[in-house]
């Protein structure tokens, strides 16, 4: 059983991004910095994947959904905030994958070529059951 959720536009499963801005107009520095960006994000899936664990309230109701973090980080990797930017709709869900990116701090040093200071990184990921149940 799902709560009750308002209408709200998602974003693509695979979307994930951080908010800077480029420096300039240059079609360069856009392509090397979405390079950077996704290899960096990568990175950090790999770097936060052994620290999440699937909520056992949330395993034992069927509860699945996808969470949207919004992470701001040093350029060092230095955690300033984590908070919610999108609900799954299960705040079992929603607390486990705040309690993982803390426990992931500190992430790895941002790449010299990927602007901001901080950076606010999206962060999206899914809690669904085939996936809790293969790492059990």
């Amino acid at each position: 059983m799902r709560p009750p959720q308002t209408a709200r536009i998602r974003p693509p499963a695979n979307a994930a991004s951080s908010a800077t801005s480029p420096p300039s107009n240059s079609s360069d520095w856009l392509v090397g910095s979405r390079r950077a960006r996704n290899a960096y994000l990568d990175r950090l899936a790999r770097h936060t994947a052994p620290n999440r664990r699937y909520p056992r309230i949330a395993l034992d109701n069927k509860q699945e959904g996808r969470v949207v973090t919004r992470v701001t980080i040093t350029r060092d990797g230095e955690l300033i905030d984590a908070r919610i930017d999108q609900s799954s709709g299960w705040p079992a869900i929603d607390a486990a994958e705040l309690a993982t990116i803390r426990r992931s701090a500190p992430f790895p040093p941002v790449p010299n070529d990927m602007p901001g200071d901080p950076l606010i990184l999206i962060l999206p990921i899914n809690y669904d059951l085939s996936f809790a149940a293969r790492n059990r």
